[in-house]
Order: C-alpha cells, then structure tokens, then sequence
C-alpha cells in the first residue's frame, strides 16, 4: 500500500513537470503500478488469493518459477465486476493508451486526456482513503498546481493546436473506447473529471481556502448567481457533452432541414456559407470562433462536423423573408416547387 502511493506520487511529480522535464509515458506508467499496488495490497488483507491458477489448480509461475499475480486488468474485473462502472473504465481506458503514447506528441496527449488524468488520480485517493483510511490520504502531499496554460488568450490557444496534433490511432482509440459505455458513465466524473476555474475578487476571509469545490448540478440558478460574488475563488464541475449523438447531422441533411424551415430553396452550399457567416464548425482544419457545443460538434473518429438542430433553427429563423435571403446569401431566392415551408 506505501508502494502504491509513492508510485502515485512520482506520477503526479512526472506530470507536473514543466517543459522538457514532464513525461505523460512515465505518469501513466507509474500511475498502472500505484493502482496494481492498491489493489493487490488490499487483497492481500482481504486474505483473497490473487495468483493466476492452471485448471488443475497449480499456480501459474513465470520463467524464473515466481507465482504470477493477477495483473491490473483482471484485478479491476474482480474488484469493480459491472464492466460500466466509471472508476474501472478510467483506469482501462489508461490501461490501452499506454501503448498509444509517442513522446513526440506527449504535450498532445496530455492537452487531449487532463480531464481523464485528472479522475485517474482522483479515483486512486478515493480507493486509498476507502480501503485503508483517511490516515493513508495523498491530500497532505499532492496540492493544486501553479500553472498558466489556458488562463490566458495566448495559452488557450497553444492549447488547441496542441490537441489538433494527437496521432489519428490515439483519437480513434479513444472514441472506440468509449463507444462502449452508456452516456451515463462518460458524463460521471468518475471517469472525466473536468473544472472550470473562476477567480473572485475580494478580501480573503479566515474561512476561505485557495479553491472552494461546488457542484454546479447540485446548484439552483440563483445559488450560481450568489456563486459569483463570493469573496473566494471557486472550482465548479463541468460535465463532458455525452459522444453519443441524438440530432445532430452532417452538412447535406442540415441543408434539407433547413430549406424545410423555410419558403425558399436552400442547399448544401448556402449551408457553407451561412456556417462561415456564423463562424460557426472548421474551416481549413481550424474550428471557427462560434463553433459551440450547442451548434456544432467535431467527430475526430470520421474528421467531420455534424451540426445540431438548435443551429439549424437558427439559421432558418434567418431566412424566413425575401431581404434577409438576400442579405445573408448575397442572392435572389428561388421559391420553393410547393412555395411552403414544411415544419420537421
């Protein structure tokens, strides 16, 4: 069990290294054994046996005659046996990167998986402090840290060129991984745990920590507008948007949708230049300043934007008369062969 948090440890010390210093291979590494630790320290109080067996019941040995213990993919399956559970799935999804990782790309990996990094640690204190005691808890040694990437234009931006450089197999792995799991688990925090950091100004009272942790789904719309005037700094829960789609669709069936909101023709190619007007999904491999989740989504697996009905709402509310057809498409429209607008 000591093994097992100095090797969470070292994991974190490895992430939270700056620049050259800071390897992603080394964190998932270390972070594979401090979880493998925790385990099998726990089974072994638990007095389980945790070597692999043959069918006639010997002990399966290695070529130096050791017993093979069970390795962390099927101790996961024994301790967390619902293959939905959000904790098991954080870890197994860092059990197959492992193999995706090249160090080349490693600042790419660890801007794409933080949020998953982040839930891998959080998950293995959760563990520890469940099954030894609060007395074992990393929280006097692992503190927040001191960073200034995405808090600022400059960083936010590095940030998304970084992303757009993870290797296609590694953005594929991860969208068939989580391709196996209800939208339940991938919104759990348990296996992404995302945070949105908002600074309050103000005088600092003795109650005050550096950052207050709240839950925004526990909170009502007037407890988040009280939020904002605490004199502290908070940290809220942000839910990763479900990858499993419902309404959205490409550009040619958004087109139809489109032109069946309105009185007039409309095709894929007034779709391109309504979107650009908007600055809304990619253009040229870049997303667009309005690309919002509520307008559009990115689907690295296919390399296509898909668009949702909420923006094709919008652009129909648009184009609604003659003037502001023209207006928005610089062109005269063309009626409709039934001259009516359909509702979808």
């Amino acid at each position: 069990m000591q093994e097992a948090r100095r090797q969470a440890c070292v994991a974190v010390e490895f992430y939270n290294r700056t620049g050259e210093k800071a390897s992603f291979y080394d964190f998932v590494v270390h972070m594979h054994l401090a979880w493998q630790n925790l385990l099998h320290a726990d089974l072994d109080r638990r007095a389980v046996n945790s070597y692999f067996r043959k069918p006639n019941g010997r002990y399966v040995r290695d070529k130096d005659g050791e017993k093979q213990s069970w390795d962390l993919g099927t101790c996961l399956k024994k301790e967390f046996p619902d293959d939905q559970d959000p904790v098991r799935a954080n870890v197994e999804l860092f059990i197959g990167l492992r193999n995706k990782i090249e160090h080349r790309f490693q600042e790419a990996f660890i801007m794409e998986t933080s949020a998953y990094a982040h839930a891998l640690v959080l998950n293995f204190e959760a563990e520890l402090v469940k099954r030894f005691g609060a007395e074992f808890s990393l929280g006097t040694q692992l503190r927040f840290p001191i960073f200034v990437q995405s808090l600022t234009p400059e960083g936010i931006k590095e940030q998304k060129a970084l992303r757009r450089q993870l290797p296609l197999s590694a953005r594929n792995y991860i969208t068939k991984f989580e391709a196996k799991f209800d939208p339940s688990v991938l919104e759990d925090e348990r296996f992404i745990y995302r945070v949105m950091l908002t600074p309050v100004k103000g005088p600092k009272s003795e109650a005050d920590t550096a950052f207050t942790f709240v839950r925004m789904d526990e909170l009502t719309a007037e407890d988040q507008r009280d939020l904002m005037n605490k004199k502290s700094t908070a940290v809220v829960i942000e839910k990763l948007r479900s990858v499993a789609l419902k309404d959205e669709v490409l550009p040619t069936p958004a087109a139809k949708a489109v032109e069946a909101l309105i009185p007039f023709q409309f095709n894929v190619s007034d779709f391109t230049k309504m979107r650009y007007r908007h600055e809304v999904g990619g253009r040229g491999g870049k997303r667009m300043a309005h690309s919002r989740d509520d307008y559009c989504v990115w689907i690295a697996s296919t390399g296509n934007w898909v668009y949702t009905p909420k923006y094709i709402k919008k652009c129909a509310d648009e184009l609604q008369t003659a003037d502001a057809y023209i207006a928005a498409l610089g062109k005269l429209p063309m009626p409709k062969k039934d001259n009516t607008a359909k509702v979808a």
